[in-house]
């Protein structure tokens, strides 16, 4: 597959990297930094001390409401600590020792955001954030159990009332939704991620080199020496004005997105146990499919197949079934998995 030919060349292009060395990904730790707190650098221990009146609060997790199956296992859901002192933000605890893992920026959030935008959530629009990030216009997003259109990048997410007095919902009108107020605002990482595999410094490219993230996470190019062509699920190369388009100046010699298999299943399987409850029976955790087998717009899939469920999202799913031995077996001739899990695309060819 080309996708191994591609991570083939990019171990041959690199340098041995010491295992002892740990992350310092200085680049994304700044892109993710708010009124001087940093996701995955800022304990909650640190931040309890700044001030006297935090309290553990409740809060509306916009992407994950209560009628969605499932929690985001970068942090914790729906709860963390807010002070008057500190109006505006939220933390909340991340999936790795005492670092916090995200931070909601509420209605009282008054200050610049990681890339360096001044905004106020009071009087922020839909359309202010295009104006900041054009490259959200094409990201409509949202779970069919959430309240809130989202839009996004791999560390910040912007959330916008569905009205759902519109009636059909799609085609999406677009532009009434442009002067909505934006209900929240989601700054996250994975600490655990940053702080375990792979465990390599990051240093700035030379110029005429691609910039390169992994799981989200933007690493160097030596990054590749740590993993093995089974493990990666998906690779995408974006060149030229699509790269400038994504990062700035900084894109212009291509962006490299590479996704590990670990990775991406836990991403579809968090997306397809908002779908349905029997899913979840059948997977009851990201690493509990050994005895599933996946059939795609009737394909069964067999090796290799984590990237192509990764690209599942609300603009091509169509529906889910999951049956049982008996089915798979007269249906598929499939004898020694317990669970088929039947996925539909509105295209019908899993793309």
């Amino acid at each position: 597959m080309r996708y191994f030919i591609i991570i083939g060349i990019l171990i041959l292009a690199t340098t041995t990297i010491s295992s002892s060395q740990t992350i310092s990904d200085s680049h994304t730790l700044k892109e993710v930094t708010i009124s001087g707190f940093t996701l995955c650098r800022t304990t909650l221990t640190d931040i309890l001390k700044l001030a006297n009146d935090f309290k553990l609060v409740s809060l509306e997790e916009m992407d994950l409401q209560k009628n969605c199956y499932g929690q985001d296992r970068r942090f914790t859901n729906g709860e963390g600590y807010a002070s008057e002192q500190y109006p505006g933000l939220i933390f909340q605890k991340g999936n790795h020792s005492d670092y916090v893992g995200k931070i909601r920026l509420t209605k009282d959030f008054q200050g610049k955001l990681p890339n360096g935008s001044t905004i106020d959530m009071k009087t922020l629009k839909l359309r202010d954030v295009f104006a900041i990030y054009p490259e959200f216009k094409e990201t409509w997003n949202s779970r069919g159990c959430s309240d809130y259109w989202k839009f996004s990048n791999d560390t910040i997410s912007f959330y916008v009332k569905i009205d759902k007095t519109i009636q059909p919902q799609f085609p999406i009108n677009e532009k009434y939704y442009y002067d909505k107020p934006i209900e929240g605002i989601d700054l996250v990482l994975s600490c655990y991620l940053l702080y375990n595999k792979p465990a390599i410094a990051f240093s700035k490219e030379p110029e005429n080199e691609p910039v390169f993230f992994l799981d989200s996470i933007r690493v160097n190019r030596g990054v590749a020496t740590s993993y093995q062509p089974a493990e990666i699920a998906s690779i995408t190369v974006l060149k030229g004005a699509t790269g400038i388009k994504i990062l700035g100046p900084e894109g212009k010699n291509g962006v490299i997105y590479i996704y590990t298999k670990n990775y991406v299943k836990s991403k579809y399987w968090d997306y397809l146990k908002s779908k349905s409850k029997d899913y979840l029976k059948a997977v009851p955790s990201a690493d509990k499919d050994k005895d599933v087998v996946y059939i795609l717009d009737n394909e069964v899939l067999w090796k290799d197949f984590e990237g192509k469920l990764f690209k599942l999202n609300d603009s091509i799913f169509r529906d889910m079934k999951v049956i049982g031995k008996r089915a798979l077996k007269r249906d598929f001739k499939i004898k020694d998995k317990d669970w088929g899990i039947l996925i539909g695309t509105l295209s019908g060819k899993g793309e």
